[in-house]
């Protein structure tokens, strides 16, 4: 049962880390771009991510969420990504059966969007 249930997990819950990959190390993320260069730059794309519903913690939710926008970046060439949006929890609502209240939503998941540019 406990091989089922980490199975599932993996499966359902997007458990597996999102690890920067060697090209991603070499993209950084600003949220505007550098003053002093700004002309030099050249847009290659959107990138976005939503990572949680995984028991980790927003912060960790945060880092993985982050490495995923530069490994993206970093396949269409980038060198930046300018992160534009985000947003942390899904807000939730409350929900009640039989006068049991509970709160549903995702309070560690992130999102992030950006725009990843090429320098």
């Amino acid at each position: 049962m406990k091989i089922l249930s980490v199975a599932m997990c993996i499966a359902l819950t997007g458990c597996a880390s999102i690890e920067l990959s060697q090209a991603g190390r070499s993209v950084q993320l600003y949220s505007q771009l550098p003053n002093s260069n700004a002309g030099e730059f050249i847009a290659m794309g959107d990138v976005s991510c939503d990572v949680g519903m995984n028991g980790r913690s927003p912060s960790a939710n945060i880092i993985q969420c982050r490495n995923d926008l530069r490994n993206k970046a970093a396949q269409m060439g980038a060198t930046h990504v300018i992160v534009q949006h985000q947003q942390l929890g899904t807000g939730g609502m409350y929900m009640s059966t039989n006068n049991n209240h509970t709160l549903s939503g995702c309070p560690n998941c992130i999102t992030m969007v950006g725009t990843a540019y090429k320098n």
